[in-house]
């Protein structure tokens, strides 16, 4: 039996065991997917052991993301400008280090309309999550970028290589927010632990921007809330999460699965929201 799994910490929370396994089932294969909680203290020894435990591939969560890239013996040109690593596999006797959350951010969110150079695009944010769908919004569109971050220093190293890109603070961007027509929120808040929290006042909000947050649990933060109180179009995290889990899928075993199954095995234990 192949054995794949996703790593993290936390871990428990991950939807991903459900997403894969209900295609590896409806494929008829012989394989099986399950999550690891790895210790941030003892990452080195864990992963390692993980490696040699005959694992086919993974997918690696917070906040692995920039730890795995030792143990990798190469990086796919995305993964290697991103400088993070969400999905790896094991080939010939090589790990090879993928990230597919940039482009499976930009999938879903293009299901609402593409992307134009005439948009102007604020994201919130400069982590890994951020890096990874402003790298792949760079490559595929030459609408205005600009990264808005509490501290800058993140924002500008992302941007400083093109003249029609842009870092501020989250303060700045809180004013000039009618100027954009995406706003892409890629942090944390919005989570549990900050649930009734936005990272961003969108009292300034334009009707009917896009307002977009990688968060799909819970499916409407207070960002997203506040964003279609003002008149935005919105969309939560769940069609990035699905079709990057896709293309990992596609990665490991060379099958294109079934989006509209994976997304039905999430929301099924999300208890259909």
């Amino acid at each position: 039996m192949e054995k794949y799994v996703v790593i993290g910490n936390p871990i428990r929370h991950s939807l991903s065991p459900a997403m894969q396994n209900r295609i590896f089932q409806e494929l008829g294969m012989n394989a099986e997917y399950n999550s690891v909680l790895i210790e941030e203290d003892t990452f080195e020894t864990e992963i390692k052991k993980l490696m040699d435990s005959g694992v086919r591939g993974f997918n690696i969560t917070t906040p692995f993301k920039e730890r795995i890239l030792p143990f990798l013996d190469e990086l796919e040109d995305l993964a290697a400008a991103s400088g993070a690593v969400n999905t790896v596999l094991r080939k010939d006797g090589k790990w090879y280090g993928f990230n597919t959350d940039g482009k499976g951010y930009l999938e879903g969110l293009e299901e609402i309309r593409s992307i134009t150079k005439d948009d102007s695009i604020l994201i919130t944010g400069a982590g890994g999550a951020s890096k990874a769908i402003y790298l792949a919004l760079k490559s595929h569109t030459e609408a205005k970028i600009t990264v808005a971050n509490r501290t800058t220093e993140k924002a500008i190293e992302m941007t400083k290589d093109n003249d029609n890109h842009h870092a501020m603070t989250l303060e700045q961007a809180e004013k000039e927010l009618a100027d954009f027509t995406i706003i892409i929120q890629t942090t944390s808040i919005g989570l549990e632990a900050s649930k009734n929290k936005s990272p961003i006042s969108l009292s300034n909000l334009t009707k009917g921007t896009i307002c977009s947050d990688i968060i799909y649990n819970p499916a409407e933060t207070a960002f997203l809330k506040e964003a279609k109180k003002n008149g935005a179009i919105t969309q939560n995290g769940l069609p990035m999460f699905v079709n990057q889990g896709a293309l990992a899928f596609e990665i490991w075993t060379g099958i294109k699965p079934e989006r509209s199954m994976m997304k039905e095995a999430v929301l099924e234990q999300l208890g259909g929201n």
